[in-house]
C-alpha cells in the first residue's frame, strides 16, 4: 500500500505533538520535584501553602498532560499567531476545569497554562515552518501569539472595568502597573531567555545535578520576573524592597553548591514558608525554562515532506 506524502507528515506531526507535550509534562514534574525551593511546594514540603502540597501537584500535572498536545497541533497544523490565541484559550478553559476538578478547586499552574500554551504553539509553528527548534524561535512566536493580549485584557481595564469581580491580577495591573505572566509572554519570555535558561546550563555546565541546576535557575528568575503571586500574598512595597534583599545571599551562590550554600538554601525555604513567601510566578518560568532547554534542537533529524 503506498501511502500519501501528506499523511505520512501529519503522522510525522502527530509524533511531534506528542514529544513536545511529554516534555512540558516532564517540566512540570521537575519544576516540583526540584528541593529545597524557597517557599514553594516540592517534595520536602509544602513551602508557605496550607492548601496544597507535592501530591496536589501531581494530580494537577495529570490533569493537564492530555491536553498539551492540542496546543502544539495548533502550531503544527499552521494556523497563524494572529488566530493562535483564541484557539489556545479554548483549551486552556477545559485545562483549568480539569485542573480544579482534581485539585479540588485549587490554582495549582492556572498561569502556567497560559504560558506553555504558547511556548507548545510556538514549538509547533516552528516545527511546520522552520523543521527545528530554537528557544528564540519558539519565544518569538509564542509572543507574536499573544501580541495584543496586554492591551485587549489589562489596559482596557482602566476605562472599561468588567461587572465580575477582578482577578487579583487585574488588580495589581490597575494598582501598580504589572503585567505579571502576560507580560512576559507577551515580550518573548525576557526573563526565561535572559535569566533562565543562561543560569540553567551555566550550571549543568558546571557540573551541577539537575536539581542544584534547576534551583539555580530558579533564584536568577526570582530576581528577574514580576512575580504577581508574592505581590498578592505580601504587597507591592515588600515585593520592591525586603523581597529583593532578601534574594541576594541567593543570587551570590554559585554552583556547584557547597554545603554552606544549601545551608543557606534551607534557611531560606524555612524562612520563606514561616512568613507566606512563594514565588509563584518564578516557578512558573522555571517549568518554561527546563521546557525550551530540552526542546532545543528537537527534532534532530526532520524528514522534510513535501504534500501531494
Amino acid at each position: 500500500m503506498k501511502l500519501s506524502s501528506r499523511f505520512v507528515k501529519e503522522v510525522l506531526f502527530v509524533k511531534h505533538e506528542i514529544h513536545l507535550a511529554a516534555l512540558a509534562t516532564a517540566a512540570c514534574l521537575t519544576e516540583v520535584h526540584t528541593a529545597p525551593k524557597p517557599g514553594l511546594v516540592d517534595r520536602i514540603g509544602p513551602g508557605a501553602h496550607k492548601d496544597m502540597d507535592y501530591t496536589t501537584f501531581l494530580s494537577s500535572t495529570m490533569a493537564l498532560a492530555p491536553h498539551w498536545p492540542h496546543q502544539a497541533s495548533i502550531g503544527t497544523t499552521g494556523v497563524t499567531p494572529r488566530d493562535a490565541l483564541s484557539l489556545l484559550r479554548q483549551e486552556g478553559l477545559r485545562m483549568e476545569q480539569d485542573m480544579f476538578a482534581e485539585t479540588g478547586g485549587i490554582n495549582t499552574h492556572k498561569g502556567l497554562v497560559f504560558a506553555m500554551s504558547l511556548l507548545l504553539y510556538g514549538a509547533g509553528f516552528m516545527i511546520a515552518s522552520e523543521h527545528r527548534l530554537t528557544p528564540e524561535g519558539i519565544t518569538k512566536t509564542a509572543a507574536a501569539a499573544a501580541s495584543g493580549c496586554c492591551d485587549k485584557e489589562l489596559e482596557s481595564l482602566k476605562s472599561s472595568p468588567p461587572p465580575r469581580k477582578l482577578t487579583s491580577g487585574e488588580k495589581i495591573f490597575l494598582d501598580h502597573g504589572l503585567r505579571g505572566i502576560r507580560g512576559e509572554v507577551e515580550d518573548g519570555f525576557p526573563t526565561v531567555v535572559g535569566k533562565g535558561l543562561p543560569a540553567l546550563r551555566k550550571a549543568l555546565a558546571k557540573g551541577a545535578d539537575l536539581n542544584d541546576s534547576a534551583l539555580y535557575a530558579l533564584f536568577h528568575l526570582m530576581d528577574g520576573c514580576e512575580d504577581t503571586n508574592i505581590v498578592a500574598r505580601k504587597g507591592y512595597s515588600f515585593w520592591k524592597g525586603r523581597y529583593r534583599e532578601m534574594l541576594l545571599p541567593l543570587l551570590a551562590i554559585t554552583p556547584p553548591f557547597s554545603q554552606e550554600a544549601r545551608g543557606l538554601i534551607h534557611e531560606t525555604d524555612a524562612l520563606f514558608s514561616a512568613e507566606g513567601i512563594s514565588p509563584g510566578g518564578a516557578a512558573d518560568l522555571l517549568t518554561c525554562t527546563l521546557f525550551l532547554h530540552w526542546a532545543e534542537g528537537y527534532p534532530n533529524h526532520f524528514v522534510n515532506i513535501t504534500p501531494e
